[in-house]
């Protein structure tokens, strides 16, 4: 499925002066916006063929544009896999945000949402049946030509996928607030630290009661605003009794906890970097830093209503936080809003659900958001924050 956002054509310019005689017209457009669908499709057909094996039967493909396909699908099938998830469905949908032709061919700046329905049997051997999906911006590149696949039989020709690459989610301004209580992991360790035997130091409910006790109204909230017709990251795409920022992962998280029951924390103080206060309006649009950045955020949540653990395999309600470049600077935050085990090759592994904006997901298991991550930061590290419960 394909969409265009408004105002489309005016994006349709050359990529420099010197390459003024680049233009888009009707039928280049169409052209293009063919060949995206046709990706959208391809992608759709490689999960299904990975995770399925079913064969990919649309001959007009090529042989670049296969292995295109299964570089952007392959981690994110074994993400799921080996969480023990069968993935049943798979629905592609880009919307093209602006075209910038050049002599290579089309630069196609896009937004991609993936939408995966997936099963699994969790601890109790009752089947699950779940729907996640996030949205990812992603530069496609166009051939200008058509190419005949070797594959089609009757000598038709299309325009050719040439390049797509994700954009990676972005690294908000930050100063250093190195007071770490917990050292993190890295996606290797914590991918191995959730098969071993689960116990309630990693994060699980104890018994008692929450701290926050409507922290559940928070979960609703996450998912409901990283759902259908919310699902991206535009300003429409968030609650507008909240102010909305260029980079929005901890505002979200903070918007979250607040409807989970968290009241603001002000004074007579106007220092936005005051780590004792939480608000998003401290002074005219200017929240506190523990509001809207995430190194402050975990700060602020750990002194208040969370415990640290190095684990980031969260309870439900729980939050985690990452370091992208292992620098000691927490630069994202999620929220947790599902959480259960499964039995994947005889051990039982936990299962993590996040929700987050910036870039927005929906639910997704944390294993298919660690791959996503690794592909543009490799290096990170993942802390969690599991909300406290009390006697």
């Amino acid at each position: 499925m394909l969409f265009f956002v408004s105002g489309l054509a005016l994006s349709c310019q050359p990529a420099s002066a010197d390459e003024s005689h680049l233009t888009t017209n009707g039928q280049e457009l169409g052209e293009i916006s063919d060949a995206v669908e046709r990706y959208d499709n391809l992608l759709e057909d490689t999960y299904a063929h990975i995770a399925n094996g079913k064969q990919i039967t649309d001959k007009s493909y090529t042989l670049d544009e296969l292995q295109i396909a299964e570089s952007q699908v392959d981690y994110i099938v074994d993400a799921f896999l080996s969480s023990g998830l069968t993935i049943n469905d798979v629905d592609v949908t880009s919307t093209i945000e602006s075209i910038i032709p050049d002599a290579e061919g089309y630069h196609v700046s896009a937004e991609v949402t993936t939408k995966i329905n997936h099963q699994h049997v969790n601890e109790n051997n009752l089947l699950v049946q779940d729907t996640c999906w996030w949205t990812d911006s992603h530069t496609l590149i166009i051939s200008r030509t058509s190419v005949q696949s070797p594959y089609q039989e009757d000598g038709s020709a299309s325009s050719q996928l040439l390049e797509d690459t994700r954009i990676p989610e972005s690294i908000a301004p930050a100063e250093p607030n190195s007071r770490l209580s917990s050292s993190g992991m890295t996606t290797e360790e914590a991918l191995a630290a959730r098969v071993v035997n689960f116990t309630p130091s990693d994060g699980a409910r104890p018994a008692g009661r929450p701290v926050l006790p409507d922290f559940m109204n928070g979960v609703r909230y996450a998912l409901k605003w990283t759902d259908y017709p919310y699902s991206g990251d535009d300003e429409s795409d968030f609650n507008p009794d909240y102010p909305y920022f260029g980079n929005n992962c901890a505002n979200f998280v903070s918007q979250s906890l607040h409807e989970g029951g968290a009241p603001y924390h002000t004074s007579l103080s106007i220092n936005t970097k005051d780590k004792a206060l939480w608000t998003p309006n401290l002074l005219p649009g200017k929240p506190t830093w523990t509001w809207n950045n995430a190194d402050y955020n975990y700060e602020f949540m750990k002194n208040n209503y969370f415990n640290a653990f190095d684990s980031p395999w969260m309870d439900i309600g729980g939050l985690i936080y990452t370091d992208w470049n292992a620098d000691g600077t927490k630069d994202h935050a999620m929220i947790v809003t599902q959480c259960d085990k499964t039995f994947v090759n005889g051990q039982m592994i936990m299962n993590t659900y996040i929700s987050q904006k910036t870039n927005n997901r929906h639910n997704i298991p944390l294993s298919v958001e660690m791959g996503l991550a690794h592909q543009s930061h490799p290096n990170t590290i993942w802390y969690g924050l599991g909300l406290r419960w009390q006697s």
